[in-house]
């Protein structure tokens, strides 16, 4: 999910230490078979979800998989194109609750981090009932240097300064210019003091889980993910304050839309990106509201960047589970309830296993806590009553991780580094006050 709010990245540190010797990488296959294989520009036909397609079975309240999943969404099953990565909601970005992104963040071997994010709108889904007023893309260009001072922020812009191509990556946005076919991106600009001219190029293949869409219920509101870099190496410069200097490092770049607010279906998520030795893992935890069935929603991906092979790529609830513990009192006072610190992933297929744990640290990235500035608008104070949600957060901390492979292509086990966020839509299922730490 990176990217949907503002904020400065704390990716540091990402090489790991203690991995212990693997066996020679088979590759294992990923849910339900499926791999995913870039292709050339093909007519980007239903890109926009179509509900009157035809064929039954179609999947709700999860990623679909099913072939009238498929034909719903004009995808072909086991291959990513260039248009998937294109400008998705363009045939409907008069809709106030219509949003879009493109992130992307990149670690130096300085310690140097910068956060790239061109967005279509200036709440990024988050709250409910937006509005005319909040239909407006926004950039959100940071780096922090190693001693973590960090620079750049947000801007917002007229439409006029906005373009995006609908059959592939190409997003241009006042100064700004983000732009790949899949396996090479560029994002490039300079607003102020910061300025960055960064290329990024995959080590591995662009993962999506099964359609990349969840469609909420039988209604024809959805989400979409696509993680078209899950990892890859970065180079070029970064300006700050009119002094350019070399970056090398680790990148990564995903794509998200929607046609409906989160607070609408989600009632929260947990999302961490982390390294462990040569492998790049992903984990990913969604939970959907009552009204479509209190369903969960995980993605567990864990790719060897060494040899470009993916070892895991699951999203099915039957193989991956994501259990949240640890809970600790939130460091920020507005925050009226303790958090949970820890989430680990475990995948389970036949003899395969795989677990990960992402561990906050006292880093705290961001916090934000939407709707206090300004006062939220008489629509969204309704809507936010009659959801039953008192308290809209976002926070991201920087985290220790631990991984254990034990597949039949690999064998390995260590530590490393990475990030956590949560997004809460409503604090109903974030622990209560307790004081103190404890473990449920």
């Amino acid at each position: 999910m990176c990217g949907a709010p503002s904020r400065r990245a704390f990716l540091r540190g990402s090489a790991a230490a203690g991995v212990a010797t693997a066996l020679p990488v088979l590759g294992v296959s990923a849910c339900a078979g499926e791999t995913e294989t870039e292709a050339a520009p093909a007519s980007p036909v239903p890109v926009t979800p179509n509900a009157s397609a035809p064929g039954g079975g179609r999947t709700a309240n999860g990623y679909g998989h099913t072939a009238a999943d498929y034909t719903r969404t004009g995808l072909t099953p086991g291959t990513v194109q260039q248009w998937e990565d294109g400008f998705r909601t363009a045939g409907q970005n008069d809709d106030p609750d219509v949003f879009e992104w493109w992130y992307s963040d990149f670690t130096g071997d300085d310690g140097t981090v910068v956060s790239f994010t061109l967005s279509t709108r200036l709440d990024d889904g988050f709250v409910p009932e937006p509005g005319e007023a909040r239909r407006r893309p926004k950039s959100a260009v940071l780096v922090t240097d190693p001693d973590g001072t960090g620079h750049g922020g947000v801007q917002d812009y007229d439409w006029a300064e906005f373009s995006g191509s609908t059959d592939r990556c190409d997003v241009r946005l006042g100064p700004y210019t983000f732009t790949g076919d899949l396996k090479t991106y560029r994002m490039k600009g300079q607003s102020g003091d910061v300025g960055v001219d960064l290329t990024l190029t995959s080590l591995v293949r662009p993962f999506r889980p099964g359609t990349g869409v969840i469609y909420f219920g039988d209604t024809d509101h959805h989400f979409g993910w696509l993680c078209a870099v899950p990892s890859g190496t970065a180079t070029g410069t970064v300006t700050v304050r009119g002094k350019q200097r070399a970056f090398t490092g680790h990148g990564y770049h995903d794509h998200n839309w929607g046609n409906r607010p989160f607070p609408y279906g989600v009632a929260h998520w947990r999302w961490g990106r982390g390294s462990v030795g040569p492998y790049a893992v992903i984990g990913a935890d969604l939970h959907l509201r009552e009204e479509y069935g209190s369903a969960t929603v995980p993605v567990f991906l864990v790719d060897d960047t060494k040899n470009g092979e993916r070892l895991v790529g699951a999203y099915d609830t039957r193989t991956v589970t994501a259990t949240e513990s640890a809970p600790v009192p939130y460091d920020d006072p507005a925050y009226p309830r303790d958090y949970y610190s820890k989430v680990h992933w475990a995948y389970r297929d036949g003899a395969d296993r795989a677990d990960f744990t992402f561990t906050d640290t006292d880093r705290r990235i961001v916090s934000r806590q939407y709707l206090t500035d300004p006062t939220p608008t008489q629509a969204q104070r309704s809507a936010l009553d009659e959801l039953g949600i008192d308290e809209i957060w976002y926070t991201r901390y920087a985290t220790d991780n631990d991984l254990t492979l034990a597949l039949s292509s690999v064998r390995a086990s260590g530590s490393g580094t990475g990030t956590l966020e949560a997004a809460q839509f409503g604090l109903g299922d974030a622990p209560p006050r307790t004081g103190g730490s404890a473990s449920p």
